[in-house]
């Protein structure tokens, strides 16, 4: 494949499959900004997008040898790059999470230790319950109920419909329910995930 910017594009990954660094540093200089737009667009965060070109670009590094086996090196850096910023968004939601929950303050007029306790507890397996989810279905579920997204911005942010979207949700929840169920936990967490009222 022919590109008048880059050139041949299947030599140059033949190169980086060797361990050629000016062919690599050929293709990192041509793919670094449209990586960094689509991570921005993503992580909302110049600071984390900057971040995502170097460990993505680290990755293909890394795993070089693969290149030679690659027809279509924009569409391996593409699905490369929504992988590590779905990846990279779940983390920043567990992180904000864990955030929140260190941040809360309590105050002997709103709660009693014990109160206080039972939330951090429930908080704690909410988190837990939502790794278990399928990848997609937790990450949805994260952007609507706990980054507070509507889910037309989710499906934007994902580039799938606001029906699937809806549909992830909507599975997301119930597994939640049947997971919270296998668990024997208690009403708590329902009301906490937002699944009763």
């Amino acid at each position: 494949m022919q590109n008048k910017e880059i050139g041949d594009i299947r030599s140059l990954l033949r190169m980086v499959a060797k361990g050629d660094h000016y062919a690599y540093r050929k293709i990192f200089d041509f793919y670094k900004n449209r990586v960094y737009g689509y991570s921005l667009k993503y992580l909302k965060s110049d600071e984390y997008a900057q971040e995502m070109v170097q460990e993505i670009f680290l990755k293909i590094w890394m795993n070089r040898r693969k290149l030679e086996e690659v027809d279509n090196f924009g569409g391996y850096l593409r699905r490369i790059t929504v992988n590590m910023n779905l990846d990279a968004l779940r983390k920043i939601a567990s992180e904000q999470r864990l955030s929140q929950q260190n941040t809360t303050q309590w105050n002997e007029s709103d709660t009693s230790t014990e109160e206080y306790i039972m939330r951090r507890d429930a908080e704690t397996y909410i988190s837990l319950l939502i790794e278990k989810l399928p990848k997609q279905q937790g990450i949805v579920y994260t952007m609507c109920h706990i980054q507070g997204l509507k889910q037309k911005e989710v499906a934007e942010i994902l580039k799938i419909s606001p029906l699937t979207v809806k549909t992830h949700l909507r599975d997301a929840i119930k597994n939640l329910k049947l997971l919270v169920g296998e668990n024997s936990a208690s009403i708590l967490v329902l009301v906490f995930l937002g699944l009763i009222k």
